[in-house]
């Protein structure tokens, strides 16, 4: 079947329609106090303030990842690699031979350890945060 000049013309128009409808004609301006701009600004990060204000307006707010804190991360996978090798230790085993207690004591150590730093690392903050203190007494 041969495509018709018609069908052509068609497309096309279908296109521009399209892209006409995408296309933002209107604007708005929008005074603000200081308080509202500085929250303005507080909260859209990276984005224009038309832009942001859009996003806001069409519940398409960007969502902020916050930084990872890298020393966690560290500790995290140093834990990661040490329980690594005592798997790969076990695995290489012979099946009729028991764990030793220094086997078995160092796979506790380390699920501790991770435990310990899972509960406590806060991995999503910054190490030099610090955290808030109790004020009662």
């Amino acid at each position: 079947m041969e495509k018709s000049k018609h069908d052509d013309q068609h497309r096309d128009r279908f296109r521009k329609d399209k892209n006409l409808r995408l296309l933002r004609h209107y604007c708005i301006s929008v005074r603000l106090n200081q308080a509202e701009l500085e929250l303005l600004n507080n909260r859209r990060g990276k984005h224009k303030k038309g832009e942001w204000l859009r996003l806001t307006f069409l519940n398409h707010t960007p969502t902020d990842i916050p930084l990872v804190n890298v020393e966690a991360w560290k500790m995290l996978s140093d834990i990661s690699q040490k329980l690594n090798r005592i798997a790969i230790h076990i695995d290489g085993k012979s099946k009729d031979s028991k764990l030793t207690n220094t086997e078995l004591f160092a796979v506790r150590r380390q699920i501790v350890e991770l435990r310990q730093h899972l509960l406590n690392a806060d991995i999503w903050s910054k190490p030099d945060e610090g955290y808030a203190e109790d004020q009662k007494g």
